[in-house]
């Protein structure tokens, strides 16, 4: 032992021993009353530290898949709204379908309403593609679909592109791959819709009317014939023909032509007999001026020819009917023994001069009646290869509804079709002898449906007579242009090993072939089936989103009970780890209470065990 060392009492080491076990224990339950664990390290427990650490690892990587779980149904809740939207529009179109179904007329008016119908269709079909592409969250599009894309090959299009008077060739709405036959064929002969025909002649009273001809290899076209008339009884008719851009303007004059006899100088013994014929007013092809001069009757119907020169047409009608009578003075002819000695014309004016003789009055009877033109032949030829042609029946005009007057519309026929065959043998025809509404051949965007696509090319009516004499043809083929791909699928983990999981595949929800299959409206809905056509792709279109919705909504209940139960779960696995290690405070601070109560009374007991030690201080 040391020289300094203190030795200590048995009894007061043993007391000293107990206050410090104590105070350790004091130490601890502050530890625990401070933490709230009664395990705080492996040291405090080994098995319960562990297996509670476990716990608690296993419920935060829950909870870190919770927030994912929650962000996967904002995606999915973004693609719904999407949904919603685009079944908002479809809605929509619908009724510009139900609104074309009410203008199926063949009138100008009709036609225009569905051709403004059918661009707002377009317009929708296209919100609705911008409305798909726009419903992504956080990088994920469920309305994009897996990415493959079908469509006409370039070289197919060129070979179709390269036919004369055929444009922009294309196949849209493509559903599956096909290969589709284009042929131009016909004689381009041009004839009338008779229903038209007839309408027309009973509006107007026209005879014969006719649409004829050949179609123009340039200048050609399948517009409509206008035929309009302007006028009244009596007066000054107008025929204003149209075909296409360019119109035909002819003048037909009622009862305006005349023609009087007049005795200028009588006869008398050795004075001969002065008569003048004159003609007056407008004349016009067909009109008939005649002259009656001693029982013998001369004739003279006015030509084309005639009324091509204006008011000169008088003149020239006198000369005729002056060079009639001329030749029947000549000897044989049938006035050389007549009373009547020369004939001769100023202007329109043609004057007959008798015979004299000394102690005779050698009359000569003279008398002249114009009469107008029943009839008109009318015949005009177009650029386009139309001639039309009719006779106007003068009574028939003035006894028709308004006086003839009016515009008739006259569907024109051409001899000029385009078929497209796919590969399964189908075959959808345009014609320009078809009617209108029943897949009639025109200028512009052209339309064949088939289940597999729509092929689509514009038409220049100027030059496909040139291609109808080729008998041109050329395939347009289809083919998968883009790989499908994952990239717009959601997967949602749902457990912490990743042995559990859910994929909410992405759905193509465009307009394409591969998604609502709604394509742009055909042909300007011209035809009833080009509505009917729409009004099909639009079912289709309903019911493949009412199934993209229920599958997201599906998919949404799964992740959100996935949520809900992640989060129940992960509490359970805290409050089990809590279990092993959070302390029972009541117990704690009573065990506390008691510690410090021992801490005093060890305390007292090393006092007294140390009272033997200052008894002795009392012996100085």
């Amino acid at each position: 032992m040391a020289i300094n060392d203190v030795a200590l009492t048995a009894s007061m080491r043993t007391n000293l021993l107990q206050l410090q076990k104590v105070d350790g224990q004091i130490a601890q339950k502050q530890n625990i009353l401070a933490t709230g664990n009664k395990i705080n390290s492996a040291l405090d427990g080994p098995t319960s530290f562990f297996a509670a650490k476990g716990l608690t690892q296993r419920a935060g990587d829950l909870t870190a898949l919770k927030d994912s779980m929650g962000q996967a149904v904002s995606t999915i809740k973004a693609a719904d709204k999407g949904v919603t939207a685009i079944t908002s529009m479809i809605e929509q179109a619908k009724g510009l379908t139900t609104a074309a179904y009410s203008a199926l007329g063949d009138d100008a008016g009709s036609i225009a309403t569905r051709k403004s119908l059918a661009a707002q269709f377009n317009g929708l079909k296209e919100q609705i593609d911008k409305l798909a592409a726009d419903s992504g969250y956080a990088g994920k599009n469920l309305l994009a679909g897996d990415g493959m894309r079908l469509d006409a090959t370039s070289s197919s299009r060129a070979a179709v592109n390269s036919i004369v008077g055929v444009d922009n060739a294309r196949v849209t709405n493509v559903v599956s791959t096909d290969t589709y036959m284009l042929r131009v064929k016909g004689d381009g002969s041009i004839e009338a819709k008779a229903g038209d025909i007839a309408d027309a002649e009973q509006a107007h009273g026209l005879i014969g009317l006719k649409l004829s001809g050949t179609m123009s290899s340039s200048f050609g076209n399948f517009s409509d014939v206008q035929v309009e008339v302007r006028g009244a009884e009596g007066r000054e008719r107008s025929f204003i023909l149209s075909d296409g851009e360019e119109s035909r303007t002819i003048n037909y004059f009622d009862n305006s032509q005349t023609v009087s006899a007049d005795l200028k100088t009588a006869a008398k013994s050795g004075t001969a007999q002065v008569s003048s014929v004159t003609i007056s007013g407008t004349i016009e092809e067909g009109d008939i001026f005649t002259i009656t001069v001693e029982n013998q009757t001369f004739t003279y119907k006015a030509t084309a020819g005639d009324t091509m020169i204006g008011e000169d047409a008088r003149e020239e009608v006198a000369t005729r009917l002056q060079e009639s009578i001329s030749n029947a003075l000549l000897s044989g002819g049938r006035l050389s023994s007549s009373d009547l000695a020369t004939v001769s014309f100023d202007g329109n004016t043609v004057t007959l001069t008798g015979q004299t003789t000394t102690g005779v009055i050698r009359d000569v009877s003279v008398s002249a009646k114009a009469e107008n033109a029943l009839t008109k032949r009318i015949s005009e030829s177009f650029a386009s290869g139309t001639i039309v042609s009719f006779t106007v029946d003068r009574k028939q005009l003035e006894n028709a509804a308004n006086g003839g007057n009016g515009i008739s519309s006259i569907q024109k026929m051409v001899d000029i079709s385009v078929e497209v065959t796919n590969l399964t043998g189908n075959t959808v025809t345009r014609s320009g002898m078809s009617d209108r509404g029943a897949g009639k051949l025109g200028d512009g965007e052209q339309s064949f449906v088939f289940d597999s696509g729509t092929v689509r090319f514009k038409l220049d009516e100027g030059e496909i007579m040139q291609a109808a004499t080729a008998n041109a043809a050329a395939n347009i083929v289809t083919t998968q242009v883009t790989d499908s791909n994952t990239s717009n699928d959601l997967t949602v983990q749902l457990n912490e090993r990743n042995t559990n999981a859910i994929t909410v595949e992405s759905q193509n929800l465009s307009t394409s072939g591969q998604g609502l299959r709604l394509d742009f409206a055909t042909n300007d809905w011209t035809d009833r089936a080009d509505i009917d056509n729409a009004v099909k792709s639009i079912d289709f279109a309903q019911q493949r989103l009412r199934s993209a919705s229920q599958n997201l909504s599906t998919n949404l209940n799964v992740i959100t009970t996935r949520e809900s139960f992640t989060k129940e779960f992960s509490d359970v696995l805290v409050e089990g780890a809590n279990k092993l290690t959070l302390a029972d405070q009541n117990e704690e601070g009573a065990s506390l209470l008691m510690l410090q109560t021992r801490q005093q009374l060890g305390t007292i007991a090393l006092s007294l065990a140390n009272q033997s030690q200052q008894s002795i201080l009392r012996l100085f």
